[in-house]
């Protein structure tokens, strides 16, 4: 198609000669949101067939420029100021504009993402020093002391000196007590809110165009954590090292002492609930109990230790487990000689032996003692081909049920 006349751009703009850029036949593969911005502020004609969350925000934000738009996807409902092309409008269109990642309501993306979204070592190898993948070292642990009594006082703990003493090259490390969590939150470690999540991902580069790769020291519950956490946020394409580092360092893979330039990993990545039912709340789960009351409901899984789950051992004020939960210790799924998890048949022959695998259309409720173990499970579940719409986190877990005082409104068997 032929290019209008060239526009007249802002001076502050000049410099950047866009131009150029757009000069190729349609459809163009763009995966910049600023250059997205340059041409929406150009009043360049733009087409966006599908898009991602950055160039949908984006457009929102640029939609008054007079640009014809032709949106479709996942993001599509929330645009304002967008008007269906007609075909002669589509004719006088310069550009089309096609996100890396289309969401089609028929679950495309879930399904690919769920292939894609365990990589190996090798894959990584493969990819380090990519400017479009963003590697976060998210390495933590949680300390015990059995004081007596059953009760074992658990301590958070990141592990930023592991980090500094040697980690995947280009990682960036995350801070999970601090970083992504409401540290006003009576309860402990629950996930951050949209704006200051947001605002802690851009600080370690993460774009929403680019692919984030996230992994732990193996045990693989602090990488699902910040697995679910940018996905439950609108991220499109997470994937978690299996095995994390220990799996990098028993195959004698390079490491790096360095940290990146905190100037330099600047990144823009807008949050918002793409998937709000990952979460669930207190409320949901006694909702859920109601359900169950009447032989129905969704299934509740309990990702902590058998001794927890029995009530010989507690982390809280009060023992036991969430009426009608089942046990399926996050540990079972995981292979404690390499790191990551067991071979896919295994987990999933232990997700039946415990009656936790869901029936085509049920949903499953998880919890652990601070909603992070429990995305292990949950991101098992996913790869079992579970559907992320019937899968929720309770971010509170025990940490809430188990220390509330109110025995009728949190019931414990």
């Amino acid at each position: 198609r032929a290019l209008p006349p060239p526009p007249t751009l802002p001076p502050f703009l000049k410099p950047l000669k866009p131009l150029p850029l757009i000069s190729a036949t349609p459809p163009m593969h763009i995966q910049s949101p600023t250059l997205l911005t340059c041409l929406f502020l150009a009043s360049i004609p733009v087409e966006i067939v599908s898009f991602s969350s950055s160039c949908f925000l984006r457009a929102n934000t640029c939609a008054k420029t007079g640009a014809h738009f032709a949106s479709h996807g996942r993001f599509a409902a929330g645009l304002t100021g967008v008007q269906r092309v007609s075909t002669a409008q589509r004719a006088q269109t310069s550009v089309t504009i096609v996100s890396r990642m289309a969401i089609q309501g028929d679950g495309s993306w879930e399904e690919k993402m769920r292939a894609q979204a365990l990589v190996s070592t090798t894959w990584l190898q493969d990819r380090l020093g990519s400017n479009d993948v963003v590697v976060l070292d998210v390495r933590g642990n949680v300390g015990k002391e059995d004081v007596g009594g059953g009760l074992v006082q658990t301590a958070y703990e990141s592990l930023k000196d592991d980090y500094l003493s040697g980690h995947i090259p280009g990682a960036v490390f995350v801070d999970w007590t601090k970083d992504i969590v409401d540290l006003d939150s009576s309860i402990p470690v629950q996930l951050a809110e949209q704006d200051a999540f947001a605002a802690a991902m851009e600080e370690k580069g993460v774009c929403g165009d680019k692919t984030v790769v996230v992994y732990d020291n193996g045990k693989m519950l602090f990488a699902t954590r910040l697995w679910w956490a940018l996905t439950l946020y609108g991220h499109e394409d997470v994937r978690v090292l299996n095995g994390g580092m220990q799996r990098w360092l028993l195959e004698g893979r390079d490491t790096d002492m360095s940290e990146g330039c905190p100037l330099k990993m600047y990144g823009e990545f807008e949050a918002k609930d793409s998937f709000a039912r990952m979460r669930v709340s207190a409320n949901d789960v006694r909702g859920t109990i109601q359900e169950r009351e009447k032989g129905r409901g969704d299934l509740v899984i309990d990702a902590r230790s058998a001794e927890q789950f029995s009530g010989k051992q507690r982390r809280s004020k009060r023992a036991g487990h969430i009426p009608y939960a089942v046990s399926v210790p996050y540990k079972d799924l995981i292979d404690t000689d390499k790191g990551g998890y067991l071979p896919p048949e295994t987990v999933k022959r232990a997700l039946k032996d415990r009656s936790a695998f869901p029936a085509p259309g049920q949903k499953c409720v998880l919890y652990c003692n601070g909603g992070v173990a429990s995305t292990a499970v949950f991101f098992a579940l996913w790869q079992q081909g579970v559907p992320l719409a019937h899968l929720g986190n309770y971010d509170g877990s025990f940490g809430e049920w188990g220390n509330a005082e109110d025995v009728e409104l949190f019931p414990l068997v």
